[in-house]
């Protein structure tokens, strides 16, 4: 399937990189260190709700272990740092793929400079698309019994794929409320549809940069094959793809 490199207007809302790694450093004391490897360009830092929560309870519920902690913000990036997990994110409209995944890189180089991390244990590249509309209609997906459709209100769909270097877990609902962009007027939430793709390994073994480009290039191209396999043809000519050689 011949793939765009770009459509318009972009449904994308959210794109983010996550690590979930192992360390040796006390739980307290990865933040600060993280920090002052990205204070440049992350001149503010926040505490997240879960740091309301006893020491106690954190550690002993295990969904809790690759919670994070701290939010850091610059003008393009959002990254999340707890005791086991770093996650850098997009920030405002999506600026490609080379722009953002460089973005990526080069955070997550600072960080795994530090020390920190002593083994990472799981890569995942994160995209949720939005659509203020019944996504549905226009893409391949079915969900019928007995040849009937059983496409109703809410309709929320997931499952688990594998892919060349990855697994993809793939949602896709109808109904779904999410944030609105930053400046957008009105409810701070806004109702439609999301194609949610969540594409992992845990095979993380060898050295951690090289891991990260292989993974990263993997799961974006399984992630984009995905998202534009749903679509239906009619529906994507609408979103004004463009191709590497012209429309």
């Amino acid at each position: 399937m011949k793939l765009p490199k770009s459509i318009s207007p972009c449904p994308i809302r959210d794109a983010v990189c996550g690590v979930q790694f192992e360390s040796g450093v006390p739980a307290d004391a990865v933040f600060g260190i993280v920090y002052q490897a990205l204070k440049k360009d992350f001149p503010k830092a926040a505490p997240l709700p879960i740091l309301s929560l006893p020491v106690e309870i954190r550690n002993a519920d295990k969904d809790l272990a690759f919670q994070p902690h701290y939010r850091l913000l610059s003008e393009a990036l959002t990254v999340l740092v707890g005791p086991k997990v770093i996650s850098v994110g997009m920030r405002g409209e999506y600026p490609g793929w080379s722009a953002l995944s460089q973005r990526i890189r080069h955070i997550l180089q600072g960080f795994y400079e530090t020390g920190v991390a002593s083994q990472s244990v799981r890569l995942g590249l994160r995209y949720i698309s939005f659509f203020d509309f019944d996504i549905f209609p226009h893409i391949q997906l079915r969900i019928t019994v007995q040849d009937t459709s059983w496409d109703g209100e809410g309709t929320f769909f997931k499952t688990i794929l594998s892919g060349t270097g990855c697994k993809s877990l793939l949602q896709v609902g109808k109904g779904m409320q999410i944030l609105k962009k930053p400046g957008e007027k009105g409810s701070p939430k806004e109702t439609g549809s999301i194609v949610d793709i969540d594409s992992f390994t845990t095979e993380t073994a060898g050295p951690f940069l090289q891991v990260l480009d292989r993974f990263l290039g993997s799961a974006h191209e399984t992630e984009k094959e995905l998202f534009f396999r749903l679509l239906k043809p009619e529906f994507l000519a609408t979103l004004n793809p463009v191709y590497e050689n012209g429309n």
